[in-house]
């Protein structure tokens, strides 16, 4: 019986990984290359804590 419950297991993993892969295609493809590129920058400006270096002291 616990065979048939990890195969069980295991062919709801392939399935939903599957699902995954297509649904997330598809979204891709509705959006856009230009718009994904704008919410990566979006995101990295949000995300980024890296102070900004200050130039005119690195001579000193």
């Amino acid at each position: 019986m616990a065979t048939l419950r990890n195969r069980f297991f295991l062919e709801g993993i392939i399935l939903g990984g599957l699902c995954g892969v297509v649904l997330g295609s598809l979204i891709a493809f509705q959006v856009g290359g230009e718009r994904v590129n704008q919410a990566r920058r979006l995101v990295d400006r949000v995300v980024r804590h890296n102070p900004s270096v200050d130039y005119s002291t690195l001579g000193q």
